[in-house]
């Protein structure tokens, strides 16, 4: 068995999810990924980009890929026959809270000799209750720049030094008494950090473990590659961990760092030496000015990309950005997140922008040639009741009409689930924003993802609507926004009615659901209906290939990524 230095972890957000079923909700239909969440962070990749540049043997292994490809798929099996060093397991969004803590308990089982370590957004909020309360965690990385932090604590347990000189650390002493180096390493330019996608190309190889690889299981089928212009950001949204009050707060950044454009470029033509498929621009690239924009699709326009380049906007953009998209690259998409038809609704959750402008973007984008123009729409927002809700699917269809272009327009309608993230401005202060929280700490979290129905996972509700009434707003939207696109043939027929019905059945679920959990004999009752639920919880609220981009399967990319690792570009 191969030794490495260094094994990062991927979790399922429940590690017992197989076993338990449980109906997750339309939690990550508008997400690449399951509602096992299996899409690892991108830091994975920077982390195992520079350790691996430094001579240390890195993995990256996807659990949760694993055990959803193949119901047989043995865990600790499979983490029997590995031996590192480190085990390092992410804890970014808190979906994962209860998967990362037991696959961790599951390492120190059969890895007494191993350190275990975890970082991530979450990981660093309730670092002190991970440390206090699991002890099979020596060490949490605290912020969000892991990559020097993690090669520092590599080299000291090299030489044998303390870890009282590794920044952004905080761990277990050798007395047991937990400590903090704060965070004291904060990347100010993303250009410092190394994004080597090939590595996953030449670690699938080493390891004959494409699985294991997997950004998420689909990721074969509709493979998207991730390109990130900044780490922070500069918008205040009331719900997000990830929003400019949070990072201040939580991490100690003060401003966002930015990727230049012209490393962008280099990023976007090493993912092109390897694969063929929709490349995906993370962050919105007005945020660092008018003139990182423009330099940026300056550079597009000269390397003209293969790919569909997919960007995406926290405010409209102006008409003269647009016409330079479209005359920099062949094929692009544009996502946008108004969250609500209501610009009032829009601005209490931190998106202070008229509909006029939204509009016109959206127009703009169209004629001129974008491919697509999907919209993203939330349930659970401050102001929001039932009503509004319905009054966001009649806005959206009431678009497509105008707009006359079937599925070049696409809007969808979630709720906000699972969880408002701990660290938002909702989070810490709930009653001056209209919410009402269900958790708190991270057991608290632990427990609620466990619960056989999403409406019970809900770690909110709000003063205007509650959790059922969040549940049947989201599940009523769904179908309406359904119907509205097959009238306008955005969807086909055959779609349409596949949503509808797996809709209604996961409406009657919640129900059945709720009366086993009132029963006298609640175990007994939810497993007799564990089988009906089996397959409700994706593609409900919309069929998730509607979210493709790219038609053509990593296969295709089979060849030049051989070629290319061989090479060693």
């Amino acid at each position: 068995m191969p030794l490495y230095d260094l094994v990062l972890v991927h979790a399922p957000s429940v590690y017992d999810f197989r076993r338990r079923g449980g109906l997750y909700g339309p939690v990550a239909d508008l997400i690449p990924s399951t509602p096992v969440f299996e899409m690892y962070p991108i830091g994975f990749t920077t982390i195992a980009s520079l350790l691996n540049g430094e001579g240390y043997r890195v993995r990256i292994l996807n659990l949760a890929s694993h055990m959803l490809a193949d119901g047989r798929f043995d865990a600790e099996r499979a983490l029997r026959k590995i031996r590192a060093r480190v085990f390092g397991i992410d804890l970014h969004w808190l979906p994962h809270a209860h998967g990362s803590l037991e696959i961790a308990k599951l390492i120190r089982r059969t890895h007494p000799g191993s350190r275990i370590v975890m970082g991530g957004f979450s990981a660093t909020y309730y670092h002190d209750q991970i440390l206090r309360g699991h002890g099979q965690v020596d060490a949490v990385f605290l912020g969000d720049s892991a990559e020097l932090p993690m090669l520092e604590y590599m080299k000291a347990m090299d030489s044998g030094r303390p870890m009282d000189h590794v920044p952004n650390l905080a761990f277990r002493d050798d007395h047991g008494a937990v400590k903090s180096n704060g965070i004291t390493h904060i990347v100010s330019d993303l250009d410092e950090v190394g994004f080597d996608y090939g590595f996953m190309v030449r670690s699938a190889i080493r390891s004959l473990d494409l699985t294991g690889h997997l950004p998420y299981l689909d990721w074969k089928r509709n493979p998207m590659l991730l390109v990130s212009t900044v780490r922070g950001c500069s918008h205040g949204c009331l719900t997000c961990m990830g929003s400019c009050g949070s990072f201040q707060r939580n991490f100690g950044r003060a401003k966002p760092a930015f990727r230049s454009p012209e490393k962008v470029i280099e990023d976007i033509a090493q993912i092109e030496s390897y694969f063929t498929g929709a490349i995906f621009i993370l962050g919105d690239i007005q945020q660092p000015g008018s003139g990182y924009a423009e330099r940026l699709l300056s550079l597009l326009r000269e390397q003209r990309p293969r790919s569909e380049i997919a960007f995406e906007f926290f405010s409209p953009p102006a008409g003269g950005l647009i016409d330079m998209i479209s005359g920099s690259v062949e094929r692009y998409n544009v996502q946008i997140s108004p969250d609500s038809h209501d610009p009032g609704v829009r601005g209490a959750i931190g998106r202070g922008y008229s509909n006029m402008s939204l509009e016109s973007s959206i127009s703009r984008f169209l004629k001129s040639g974008a491919n697509r123009v999907d919209l993203f729409f939330m349930i659970g927002l401050p102001g929001q009741d039932a009503e509004s809700v319905l009054q966001t699917v009649e806005y959206s269809s009431r678009l497509m009409k105008e707009m006359g272009v079937r599925e070049r327009l696409m809007p969808f309608i979630s709720p906000l689930a699972p969880f408002i993230d701990p660290g938002s401005c909702a989070f810490e202060e709930p009653d001056k924003h209209g919410y009402r929280l269900f958790a708190r700490t991270l057991e608290e979290h632990r427990k609620l993802l466990t619960m056989p129905s999403w409406k019970h996972v809900l770690n909110y509700e709000t003063s205007w609507l509650t959790r059922e009434q969040i549940v049947d707003s989201t599940y009523s939207a769904g179908l309406k926004l359904n119907d509205a696109k097959e009238a306008v043939g955005a969807i086909s027929g055959e779609s349409a009615s596949a949503v509808r019905g797996r809709t209604k059945l996961a409406w009657e679920a919640v129900r059945k659901i709720d009366l086993a959990m009132q029963s006298a004999d609640p175990e007994e009752a939810l497993g007799s209906i564990g089988e009906e639920i089996g397959d409700l919880s994706e593609s409900t609220v919309c069929n998730k290939r509607e979210l493709d981009w790219t038609k053509r399967s990593i296969y295709w990319s089979m060849p030049r990524a051989l070629i290319a690792a061989i090479q060693g570009k």
